[in-house]
């Protein structure tokens, strides 16, 4: 293989990685071999005290970042979220840990609709997790937990990740499951349990020294209570319960839904510093909803530690067998109602611009800042109330990589 090439599309193809280093659909999942850790430098010492890299047990700190996630839309709801990440090595097995908090409030139309007042809430989330990488295997495990005033999550992934043909072929394997309690604030004598269970299988290709292209399919099954606790539907009237709907009745959907996706993703280098990929996602679910989404992406490599990505995504979808725009009766639904508008019609459109700055502090350490903005037209083509809404997403992050 051309190892000049594949070396040109490997930078380029960086540009589309994520702000958090999740590697973007079709991008070269290869990884280099792990050398052992470096001496412990001042910023390392610092970091390390988590840990016990210096003086303790065999350990080191790989990296650590912090970010910032705003959104704000023209529905009225707006979300901040920090989030921090911990990721190490002890002795032969990686570990890393996550906190993130999100902060959100508004009024949004499913709240004004239902008569309720604006909304404020904090969501925390902890995660952790273990890896270990064999010579062309890697294996990996991760547990969440999610707290709300009115909603608690656990789940649980285990992932499975074989390399091969001298690493131009990437098979990986995920498993995943988890129980929700789904409360109503104010009201401690609700608690609604909800479980699912999944799997996502995918297999990354290196076509040839400037093409990878991946390819996937995931599947999810969920069980128990699926609807909104505080989300109340018309029979009659205008659609809307505080349009003088005659009925007003708790919404209900099915208990169980299947979901899955598929994916097609294609990344090409164009040269030594840009890189193309384009992307397929489609999706179908036990409830009728089926939605195709597609992407185009060009990354730059301006400098040795600057890279600019432009993103651009559209997808539509149609609407659940039971959702109507407005209720007179129950007939043809099963005796579901539902006034949540991801189950409705719609089209959405995407375009964002990300830049990163990787500068080397000294030969064992590099500190990384990236910014994200995005801005998202959604349009609803069958939603009383509401037809268009317009979102910003800004996400900030600094963080130092060690090697």
């Amino acid at each position: 293989m051309n190892t000049k090439a594949t070396g040109a599309m490997r930078r380029a193809a960086a540009v589309s990685r994520g702000l958090l280093g999740r590697m973007a659909p079709g991008v070269e999942r290869k990884r280099a071999r792990r050398p052992g850790p470096p001496p412990c430098g001042t910023a390392r010492v610092l970091l390390a005290l988590a840990l016990g890299a210096c003086g303790g047990p065999p350990a080191s700190v790989r990296d650590a970042t912090a970010s910032l996630y705003v959104r704000a839309d023209t529905d009225t709801t707006t979300v901040v979220a920090p989030r921090m990440h911990l990721r190490g090595r002890v002795a032969d097995v990686d570990v890393d840990g996550v906190y993130a908090v999100d902060a959100w409030s508004g009024a949004s139309i499913d709240i004004r609709t239902a008569a309720s007042p604006h909304v404020e809430e904090f969501r925390h989330e902890a995660q952790a997790g273990v890896g270990h990488e064999w010579e062309d295997v890697t294996v990996s495990g991760r547990y969440r937990v999610s707290v709300e005033p009115d909603y608690v999550s656990h789940g649980g992934s285990g992932s499975v990740v074989l390399d091969l043909a001298d690493n131009d072929t990437t098979l990986a394997l995920d498993a995943y499951g988890g129980r929700d309690d789904v409360g109503r604030s104010g009201d401690p004598g609700v608690h609604l349990a909800q479980w699912r269970a999944g799997g996502r299988l995918s297999w990354t290709q290196v076509l040839d020294p400037d093409t990878v292209a991946a390819v996937s399919w995931e599947t999810l099954g969920i069980v128990g209570f699926q609807a909104s606790p505080y989300r109340f539907v018309a029979i009659g009237g205008d659609g809307t319960c505080a349009g003088g709907a005659p009925y007003c009745v708790p919404e209900r959907v099915p208990d169980e839904r299947i979901r899955n996706a598929g994916t097609l993703d294609v990344r090409r280098s164009l040269g030594e510093v840009v890189s193309l990929g384009v992307g397929y996602r489609f999706y179908v679910d036990s409830w009728g909803l089926v939605s195709h989404a597609g992407t185009l992406d060009v990354a730059w490599q301006v400098t040795d530690t600057v890279r600019l990505a432009l993103t651009y995504r559209a997808a539509a979808q149609g609407e659940a067998d039971f959702y109507r725009p407005r209720y007179f009766d129950l007939q043809g639904t099963g005796g579901y109602v539902t006034r949540d508008r991801k189950l409705s019609s719609m089209i959405d459109q995407q375009l964002g611009l990300s830049a990163t700055l990787e500068e080397p502090l000294d030969t064992h350490s590099t500190l990384t800042f990236a910014l994200r903005a995005s801005g998202t037209r959604y349009d609803y083509l069958a939603f009383v109330g509401l037809t268009e809404v317009y979102a910003l997403d800004l996400t900030a992050l600094a963080g130092v990589r060690f090697r």
